[in-house]
């Protein structure tokens, strides 16, 4: 599962610098490293068992990376890249702990300016997720009511052509249970971008590597209040609505967009 969020961000000079001095060679291992690091002090699963993988984890870390050149331009501003263990349904897919260690890591560096996610699901593993989904609810409904609507732009790449978008808007909407409107927007062809996506985004050729699709759907979606915390819930709403479609295989690439 790869997961990246997109925008401007603004790298404190003295970041590099101290980087450097401490004999990182490339930017990528530097947020590889502040990913590790973060994800040790939420108790996160990290790169850290000599004996592999322990038994039970549901996710673990496999390399990040980022692009920070040319400070004012939208870029990939920092990705992750995690395996997934399937068939583990106890344990969602981690939209929120990792946008959490993304965002802290942006954070921690500099500022930033969130455009939009995108995230190469392995809809294998992906596991049911309404009961959390309508826990929080409550937690939307207490922070975003004070927050103004945003448009936001949703794309979903790599699906079936049995995927009915209209079904999929409907289920987004009742997961959401209020807090979000949602339509099925214009076509998108597979090789046109979403606003707010800066590129290709980390982890796309892997499409081609597994068996999914090549119909994409598109929806306009209006929420309240915009960051990584809404964008990793944006997307596991609609993640769980392909899952109870039963449609999707594979991997399906999810892009956010404002």
């Amino acid at each position: 599962m790869f997961l990246g969020l997109h925008g401007v961000v603004d790298v404190d000079a003295a970041v590099i610098e101290h980087w450097h001095q401490d004999d990182v060679a490339q930017v990528d291992d530097g947020i590889n490293g502040l990913l590790i690091s973060r994800a040790d002090a939420y108790g996160w699963p990290s790169v850290h068992s000599s004996d592999g993988v322990p038994p039970g984890r549901r996710w673990w870390h496999l390399e990040a990376g980022g692009d920070w050149r040319d400070p004012g331009r939208r870029t990939e501003m920092i990705w992750v890249q995690v395996d997934v263990a399937p068939r583990s349904p106890a344990c969602r897919l981690p939209f929120v702990p990792l946008t959490a260690l993304l965002s802290d890591a942006l954070s921690a560096i500099g500022t930033y300016r969130l455009t939009g996610l995108h995230a190469l699901v392995p809809m294998e593993a992906a596991a049911d997720a309404r009961a959390a989904l309508a826990s929080m609810a409550g937690w939307r409904e207490l922070t975003a009511f004070r927050q103004p609507e945003r448009a936001v732009r949703v794309r979903l790449e790599g699906l079936p052509d049995s995927v009915r978008a209209d079904v999929l808007a409907a289920t987004a909407e009742d997961l959401a249970q209020g807090h979000l409107s949602c339509r099925s927007g214009a076509g998108a062809g597979t090789d046109s971008l979403l606003a707010g996506i800066a590129t290709r985004p980390a982890g796309h050729e892997r499409l081609r590597e597994v068996a999914g699709g090549g119909h994409c759907l598109s929806f306009d979606c209006t929420v309240r209040g915009w960051g990584g915390e809404t964008a990793a819930w944006l997307a596991e709403l609609f993640v769980e609505a392909l899952r109870q479609a039963r449609a999707a295989r594979g991997g399906v690439l999810v892009a956010l967009g404002t």
